[in-house]
């Protein structure tokens, strides 16, 4: 009989400590939720439950038999009625009771709870047995209203739960389902070897192991928890190991013979239990800043798919206003070149300049929206290239002969360099046409007096095409930022308010779509600047 009685006193151990651990962690993990405090109550009556269990067969005194006995019912029915509120409130943070939870059931449970402590379920001790094995007592009417609310909690519990993981989905039904098996195999060995056996059979020989059938639902629950994150790994590791520390320092101080012992034990004990606290406290603490990390992770990536959506939807209205907008531009800068060409007939001397003004607004304008419409494709992957074997030259000589009289006009020196063994490469000529244009265009734009310098110069198996003028030039900051979008810079915002800087920004985009790139230097202010493009040649196979 010792074997069995060291067997209970180890299953009572380390039932104790199992469910007193997880308890705790569930409960610090969230101490507001509904759930975690419903578990902590239940690890404490469970873990009186088996304390009490256990002390009912180590006396041989019928009177406290008697009561301990009368208190194992109280508490099982304690435990029933608290875990079938686990299960109604599982996983909840909150959860409101209905009216037949608090006027029916709470009542029902609390006449039951005392009906176990009077003789109307246990009268009195048949036979005592000997320490280890549990005494026979004489059941009386009250054990019916014990067994059907105990049923009725049991049944209803796995009921419930069993609704809640067919109406789960994804990682909460996997949860829901790991505790329902814990629950119902725990539920089945505690009616069979607590109730059935010993009412119907009147078999005691499996009560004192009563500690060991609720392992099921720890382990089971345990497990749900490590496996899908109810609580962080690393706190549950903590305390695990904190409480064991604990636990093997206070039996060390039990177990201490003398004075000096007893201090020593004393001091560790204390210092292990305060260091333990702030150390639990600490990783709590980690856990919920890498928590709140993670969730302003996620809430960082709905923003991001927001301003995506939103940038989608800016990309469509620019696309759409600017469609609208050229074609009545372009109907206005017919009509003006009738005009000007004397379709309507000859226009008086002084309307000449106005109608100038108004053309070359025009063209700004028309430009300024061809911009918008390039941005809006690119952006959205839409701009289509037609990509062919070109000649840059061919497509530079006609834009150096065009700027030769806005060079005359503005009383400057236009210089047309080449020097290149062959130009040859594939692109679309009217992409990098728009792209020289550009770059000769705005160094003629922002040079008041002086010389402009276009170049085309082989570099290895690339060739590049650069704007040297004698301008305002460029720091070092608006060299860096000059080809991002709606950036321009401090002299041309002050001598061109017109434009959005989106001309460099496209330039770029299209040098980029080519295989190549465009930047800008400048020895520095009033200094003048160099726009330039490097593209990659043809290289003929060998």
């Amino acid at each position: 009989m010792s074997l069995i009685t060291n067997i209970d006193f180890f299953f009572l151990n380390i039932t104790i400590l199992a469910i007193g651990i997880l308890g705790v962690v569930i409960y610090l993990n969230n101490r507001q939720s509904v759930t975690n405090r419903t578990f902590l109550w239940l690890a404490t009556i469970d873990i009186v439950y088996a304390v009490t269990n256990y002390l009912s067969y180590q006396y041989q005194d019928a009177d406290i038999i008697l009561w301990l006995l009368r208190f194992v019912l109280f508490s099982s029915i304690l435990y029933s009625f608290v875990l079938f509120h686990l299960l109604y409130v599982f996983p909840e943070e909150r959860k409101a009771l209905p009216a037949w939870y608090k006027y029916i059931l709470v009542p029902v449970v609390c006449g039951v709870l005392l009906l176990t402590l009077s003789p109307l379920v246990f009268v009195k001790i048949e036979s005592i047995a000997p320490i280890g094995q549990v005494s026979n007592p004489v059941r009386g009417v009250g054990m019916a209203a014990f067994g059907v609310l105990l049923s009725y909690l049991v049944f209803g519990g796995i009921v419930l739960l069993a609704k809640k993981a067919r109406a789960a989905v994804g990682i909460a039904r996997s949860q829901i389902s790991f505790v329902l098996l814990g629950t119902c195999i725990t539920y089945l060995l505690l009616v069979l070897f607590n109730f059935i056996l010993p009412v119907v059979f009147n078999n005691l020989l499996f009560i004192p192991f009563a500690p060991a059938y609720t392992l099921p639902f720890i382990v089971l629950t345990a497990y749900a928890i490590i496996k899908y994150r109810f609580l962080d790994v690393k706190v549950i590791a903590t305390e695990l190991l904190t409480f064991a520390l604990w636990i093997l320092l206070l039996i060390r101080l039990l177990a201490a013979r003398d004075t000096g012992d007893v201090v020593l034990g004393t001091i560790l004990f204390i210092g292990s239990l305060a260091l333990g606290i702030l150390l639990i406290r600490s990783v709590l603490q980690e856990v919920k800043l890498r928590e709140r990390m993670e969730k302003l992770a996620v809430d960082l990536e709905v923003a991001n798919a927001d301003l995506k959506r939103l940038d989608e939807a800016k990309s469509d209205f620019i696309s759409i206003a600017s469609h609208q907008l050229r074609t009545p531009l372009s109907i206005i800068k017919g009509y003006i070149s009738m005009m000007r060409e004397g379709t309507y007939g000859k226009l008086e001397t002084k309307i000449h300049d106005p109608l100038e003004k108004v053309y070359v607004s025009n063209e700004r304008l028309i430009t300024l929206v061809n911009d918008l419409l390039d941005l809006s494709r690119m952006e959205r992957g839409r701009m289509q290239f037609d990509m062919k074997p070109v000649h840059l030259n061919e497509i530079l000589d006609p834009i150096v002969t065009d700027f030769q009289i806005v060079a005359k006009n503005k009383k400057m020196e236009l210089v047309w360099e080449k020097d290149f063994k062959t130009d040859a490469m594939s692109g679309d000529s009217n992409k990098l046409r728009q792209v020289a244009l550009n770059l000769v265009d705005n160094a003629f734009k922002y040079t008041p007096s002086g010389t402009v310098v276009v170049k085309l110069v082989q570099e290895g198996d690339a060739i590049r095409f650069s704007v040297t003028d004698t301008g305002p030039g460029l720091s070092d900051e608006e060299s860096r930022k000059l080809f991002q979008k709606f950036v321009r810079g401090k002299e041309q915002k002050a001598t061109h308010t017109e434009g959005l800087g989106l001309g460099l920004y496209v330039a770029k985009l299209i040098a980029e779509a080519h295989g190549g790139s465009i930047g800008a230097t400048s020895p520095g202010k009033g200094k003048g600047s160099t726009f330039f493009m490097l593209l990659p040649l043809e290289v003929e196979k060998k």
